[in-house]
């Protein structure tokens, strides 16, 4: 990449990395709910390392890297948080992801994809960060946790939406934001949504053509959006480029 885009980068991972890292430190109580919740919903599978996860994989880059999307998930799940990994979408859906990219056009994920969230807060499933809001208007205490933890939600969103921006400007590559069910007025990630909007507010049409949504990759949710909208008229790039932009039209509204 560029000089300049790698400064950008490397700041970008030097800032989300102190984020992640007082963010942390500002939520003490962060893993004990986290882990309240994995027992109630009855998860033996696992247990909470990390409450909050900076993504390991932007440390492989460097200025030879050459990435050709940048794509946004949901939130750390049970193997992201995980110690050993600290690293996203590294479950099914990114094994469905990884799959599809390599099959369709041939880009290695794991080296050609940067890979961010909309919030670095784990949750199992990304439906369960509601679940964890309930679960902490429901905690004792003399701190109201549910206000403090919705404030670090929309807080971390507001951030990581400032950081997808600003990678998006920096390397001109394609910004791709897998799942957009919850960036509607009502949805858990609508702080994001709003932030984002403001951060291109000022962007040209042409610059921001190459901002797309798409469904999940998880449970074959992006295949399906695939087959029912895939035009074989147009090569599969400029299709790509059709129907993330129609996504953000309509759910966006820009």
């Amino acid at each position: 990449m560029r000089a300049a885009a790698w400064r950008v980068v490397a700041s970008l991972g030097d800032e989300f990395e102190e984020r992640v890292a007082s963010w942390t430190a500002s939520a003490p109580w962060l893993g004990a709910l986290q882990e309240r919740l994995r027992e109630a919903l009855g998860y033996d599978d696992y247990r909470i390392e990390t409450p909050i996860v900076f993504n390991r994989a932007l440390r492989d880059l460097d200025a030879s890297s050459t990435p050709s999307y940048i794509i946004v998930a949901d939130n750390p799940g049970k193997n992201e948080q995980l110690s050993r990994n600290l690293r996203y979408l590294v479950g099914q859906s990114g094994k469905l992801a990884e799959g599809w990219f390599r099959r369709e056009l041939g880009i290695d994920f794991r080296k050609e994809v940067i890979i961010i969230n909309k919030t670095p807060i784990h949750t199992p499933k990304t439906a369960e960060l509601r679940k964890l809001l309930a679960l902490a208007g429901e905690a004792g205490g003399e701190q109201p946790l549910r206000e403090a933890l919705a404030t670090l939600l929309a807080d971390s969103q507001r951030w990581m939406a400032g950081m997808a921006a600003r990678l998006h400007e920096a390397l001109g590559v394609p910004l791709w934001i897998s799942g957009y069910g919850e960036l509607g007025p009502r949805g858990i990630f609508r702080p994001y949504a709003e932030a984002l909007s403001r951060e291109c507010s000022n962007t040209p049409e042409k610059s921001r053509a190459d901002i797309l949504l798409f469904r999940h990759f998880s449970m074959n949710q992006f295949a399906i959006e695939m087959k029912a909208r895939r035009d074989p008229s147009l090569p599969l790039r400029e299709d790509l480029l059709r129907i993330g932009a129609e996504n953000r039209r309509r759910i966006l509204g820009w």
